[in-house]
């Protein structure tokens, strides 16, 4: 039996409708299944054009891979090749460095010669100035020595003349004072017999007169003695030796103590070199010139004397230099003459060959004598001698 439905059953109503809309649902999917096959188709054929390409792109790839293969032993090869590069390129930078270091020792080398030859250059240059000063100082000298040659000529001719004259003199002189002896020694004695037996019969002019005799018989006899000592000076032999002169000068002070006695006097002797000469002769030059400046400071409150000697030349030059009365430097070549003086002998007691008998001994040694001086300010006295070193 079926079951009873109700009359207007909504179910029913419905049923059609839902029919209709699942045609219309079929017949959209058929549509949907028709497109998505003919996609389907679509897309079967694009795979199939896929896989024609993929195995298209699998021979390239296989190609590819061939050529990768062998690309990949030529970078291999090439990376080889590289090594080795590197390598010979590290070696060649090890040996740029080394040729590097080398041209920066080579360089300051360069630069070390270079200042060297500036250096020997400047040198070359002062050299050739030197070479030329001396080229002219030789010049110089040999005119020098031209004039000196003809000045020696002339000085040996005077040289000849003086001692022709100096022979003369000496003969005279001796001669002269031999001479003199005998009517020297008859008036002392006559003087001194008038004085003995007949000065009662005398007045006192006469005997002043006879004083006078006496004393001019004494003077004329000391200037007798002097022509002597001077002759013998010329003709005595010389005997040179090496002489400490501050040894000498000392004892020769020591001599003048009893005239030095009661007087103010400084003597300061500096360093004084020693010489060569004959001792004896060199001892009477001390002699005399020391006795000068004794005698003409002794009005002096206090007398200063001053020894000592330096080297000019290539000659020892000796002074004495004291604080006397000096003299007229007009005058001066008077000094060391024969009989030559300066000063009254009322004043001071000579007869003028001291110095004479100096620059004798001096010439005789080769050397040379002068003197400064002034009025009232004292003088030096100066000799040279060749140096013994």
């Amino acid at each position: 039996m079926k079951p009873t439905l109700p009359k207007h059953d909504p179910v029913k109503k419905k049923r059609p409708d839902a029919l209709v809309i699942a045609k219309r649902e079929l017949a959209f999917q058929n549509k949907e299944k028709e497109k998505r096959a003919e996609e389907l188709i679509i897309a079967n054929k694009e795979l199939l054009f896929q896989n024609k390409e993929k195995e298209k792109r699998a021979k390239e790839l296989i190609i590819a891979n061939k050529e990768l293969l062998f690309q990949n032993k030529e970078k291999e090869k090439r990376a080889k090749e590289l090594i080795i590069a590197n390598k010979e390129l590290l070696f060649q930078n090890k040996e740029k460095e080394k040729r590097a270091k080398e041209l920066i020792i080579a360089n300051k080398e360069l630069l070390f010669q270079n200042k060297e030859k500036e250096k020997r250059a400047e040198e070359l240059i002062i050299a050739n100035k030197e070479l030329l000063f001396q080229n002219k100082e030789k010049e110089k000298r040999a005119k020098e020595l031209i004039i000196a040659d003809i000045e020696l000529d002339f000085q040996n001719e005077e040289k000849e003349k003086r001692e022709n004259v100096n022979k003369e003199l000496e003969a005279f002189s001796y001669s002269v004072s031999h001479d003199l002896r005998a009517p020297l020694r008859h008036i002392s004695g006559f003087v001194d017999l008038l004085v003995k037996n007949n000065a009662a019969q005398l007045d006192e002019t006469g005997l002043r007169y006879l004083n006078l005799i006496a004393e001019s018989s004494n003077e004329l006899g000391n200037l007798i003695d002097a022509l002597l000592t001077f002759s013998r000076i010329s003709r005595t032999e010389m005997l040179k030796t090496k002489i400490n002169t501050k040894k000498m000068v000392t004892g020769i002070l020591k001599t003048f103590s009893d005239e030095m006695a009661g007087r103010n006097i400084e003597i300061n002797i500096s360093e004084v070199s020693d010489t060569l000469g004959d001792d004896r002769l060199i001892s009477q030059v001390w002699v005399n010139l020391i006795s000068n400046a004794l005698k003409y400071t002794r009005n002096k409150e206090k007398t200063v004397i001053g020894i000592g000697s330096k080297m000019e030349n290539g000659k020892t030059t000796f002074y004495i230099r004291d604080n006397g009365v000096g003299f007229d430097m007009k005058y001066a070549d008077k000094l060391f003459g024969v009989f030559q003086r300066l000063h009254k002998s009322r004043d001071f007691e000579g007869i003028g060959i001291g110095l004479a008998n100096v620059n004798r001994i001096i010439t005789r040694h080769g050397g040379k004598c002068w003197a400064e001086g002034e009025i009232n300010k004292g003088a030096t006295f100066f000799f040279n001698l060749p140096d013994s070193h």
